[in-house]
């Protein structure tokens, strides 16, 4: 079910010290939310997951890319569509129903303008920045005032230096 879930493809991240935890809700096997799995399968449905970073503890696709939320999206839904969504990728699910393993206090889906499903933590709908082009990056953390990186609990990480990159808001 879940090999259809879009996660963005990036390059292994150098200053990575392989310190990345999975964010699913690992109470079936005993383990609490946020502690390391050696399970390949909790890994591989794993949508988001916890790293480190410059800024802290983010969340980040399964492969690293750093995962953002927009100010602007209202009531946990996706307001980027278009060249916006062509800038600031959603993180996409294949449907509605939440990725198994994933911790439902923190993570819920909702269905975007076009019908597809996106992955959101807290009230934000998640995305990747078409400027981070490796895995680790955080170039959109406050890009326009208003896209800021997320942290593992759901809520914007808004305190830290925002972006110095290119006018990527919408």
């Amino acid at each position: 079910m879940l090999a259809g879930a879009l996660v963005v493809a990036g390059a292994a991240c150098g200053d990575d010290d392989s310190s990345d935890q999975t964010t699913a809700d690992q109470s079936d096997s005993g383990q609490s939310e946020g502690t390391t799995t050696t399970s390949e399968a909790a890994n591989a449905e794993a949508v988001v997951k916890t790293s480190d970073s410059d800024l802290g503890q983010i969340l980040t696709t399964a492969d690293g890319m750093t995962v953002y939320g927009f100010t602007t999206d209202t009531n946990g839904q996706s307001s980027c569509v278009d060249g916006c969504a062509s800038a600031w990728p959603p993180v996409t699910v294949p449907s509605e129903e939440l990725p198994a393993g994933m911790d439902a206090d923190v993570f819920a889906v909702t269905e975007r303008p076009d019908g597809t499903y996106q992955l959101k933590a807290g009230d934000w709908p998640l995305y990747t920045f078409m400027g981070d082009t490796a895995a680790g990056q955080t170039n959109g953390q406050g890009t326009g005032g208003t896209w800021f990186v997320v942290k593992p609990d759901g809520q914007l990480n808004q305190g830290d230096a925002a972006a110095s990159g290119g006018d990527y808001s919408y």
